[in-house]
């Protein structure tokens, strides 16, 4: 077993013992699942200061001892065929995916071990000991652990858990498996510590639901810098899934070209919603509301409601079910009650006998600051929003008026409240 840390600048001579150079990479190629590690290639080695040369790998060189000696001349050097990776350069310092702790974690070192005749690169140090390792600090701080009757720490992830993507990064391959398992805030974490090209290439691996659930969850101006990473049409169809207030709000921190694209590739439903909430400043109640919500008429029986809620598709697409509003064939604001109200009444009784025929409601034009102020005095998880002819247009729900008020730092923290 080596550690590259402890291979790197170690000397490299001949099979005659003249010095070669001293060893500044080592090269690897992944290989097919019948070898899931990948077999060393090449040694980096510089001369005299100079750039590196590729020396080919014999494959019976012993790398645990205080100097790498080559079994054999090179006759020639290693010829790239240009899927070969280094593990300093391209490997160690990137970033991989721990999903058990729902974090992106740093690549300490690179632990190569002897399989038959050959090293192979079996697993990744993402560890302090790791680190420790490479400040020379690791036998300093075993002795000490030792001396508390404590074990220094080892955390690495196989090999055989890992992908490279294009640009040489890493990341796990279960994440392409279970990442769909993990809930969207989590995900979310995952991707607020990567760089926005690294987090759309994650969020490439999830379905489009899935997708626009963890965008949701960033900030908005990183939610567009993710999204303008991705193709057009794949950005579109995320942006369809989202709620269409938040749509509206990536879609206003995209580049204008990307925006246009984008908008012009949504289906006609979803960009018409889109559209009708653009138009409000947003930090309005238009530019705050969402448009969906549940409704019915007021002149329905109680299991009549009930059953549309239950069944019907605007229940199953809105942002809160808590509250229903009543409302007459034109649209107009009649009245509201709860989810709770419907469950416990009469079924044979009607809409308009248990709901409250004055809800509080603000206008389009109403300020965050009046629409958080009706909120907090009525205790409500969510405001309907008319125009001048009392016609509803829309709710704003508790979280996105906070959302304009709350420091970034708690929006992490603020549980989502339905």
């Amino acid at each position: 077993m080596a550690y590259l840390s402890e291979l790197l600048g170690r000397e490299v001579r001949d099979v005659k013992g003249a010095l070669v150079g001293k060893l500044a990479d080592v090269v690897i190629v992944p290989q097919g699942n019948h070898q899931p590690y990948p077999r060393i290639v090449a040694l980096a080695v510089k001369r005299n200061g100079g750039e590196p040369s590729l020396l080919p790998w014999g494959g019976t060189e012993d790398l645990a001892g205080n100097k790498i000696i080559l079994q054999r001349p090179a006759a020639a050097p290693y010829q790239p065929s240009g899927n070969e990776i280094y593990l300093n350069r391209d490997v160690m310092d990137k970033q991989v995916i721990d999903i058990q702790g729902f974090r992106v974690v740093r690549v300490n070192d690179l632990e190569l071990a002897k399989i038959g005749d050959d090293y192979r690169l079996v697993n990744v140090d993402i560890g302090g000991r790791g680190l420790l390792r490479r400040l020379g600090w690791e036998d300093t701080f075993e002795h000490l652990a030792e001396a508390f009757h404590r074990e220094l720490p080892s955390r690495s992830i196989a090999f055989t858990d890992l992908e490279f993507i294009p640009r040489g990064d890493l990341k796990v391959r279960v994440a392409r498996q279970k990442l769909n398992e993990l809930h969207p805030a989590d995900i979310a974490a995952i991707l607020e510590d990567m760089r926005p090209r690294e987090a759309g290439q994650l969020i490439r691996e999830l379905p489009d639901e899935k997708a626009a659930d963890v965008i949701e969850e960033l900030e908005p101006e990183f939610q567009a810098d993710v999204l303008e990473t991705l193709p057009d049409e794949r950005a579109a169809d995320i942006v369809e899934e989202m709620e269409p207030d938040e749509a509206v709000d990536v879609l206003q921190e995209m580049e204008e070209d990307k925006r246009a694209q984008v908008f012009n590739l949504m289906e006609p439903d979803e960009s018409a919603e889109v559209a009708e909430l653009i138009k409000h400043p947003e930090d309005t109640a238009g530019g705050l509301m969402t448009t969906k919500y549940l409704t019915v008429p007021p002149d329905i029986t109680v299991a009549e409601a009930l059953r549309r809620v239950r069944t019907g598709a605007p229940a199953k697409e809105a942002e809160t079910i808590y509250y229903v509003y009543a409302v007459d064939a034109e649209e107009h604001l009649k009245g509201v009650f709860s989810l709770s109200d419907l469950v416990l009444a009469n079924p044979d009784a009607t809409v308009d006998s248990i709901m409250h025929h004055k809800p509080i409601h603000v206008p389009l034009d109403a300020t965050h600051e009046e629409v958080l102020e009706l909120i907090a005095k009525y205790n409500l998880l969510a405001v309907p929003v008319v125009d001048a002819e009392n016609h509803l247009q829309g709710i704003v729900t508790t979280d996105d008026a906070l959302d304009l008020i709350l420091p970034d730092e708690w929006k992490i923290k603020l549980p989502r409240l339905f």
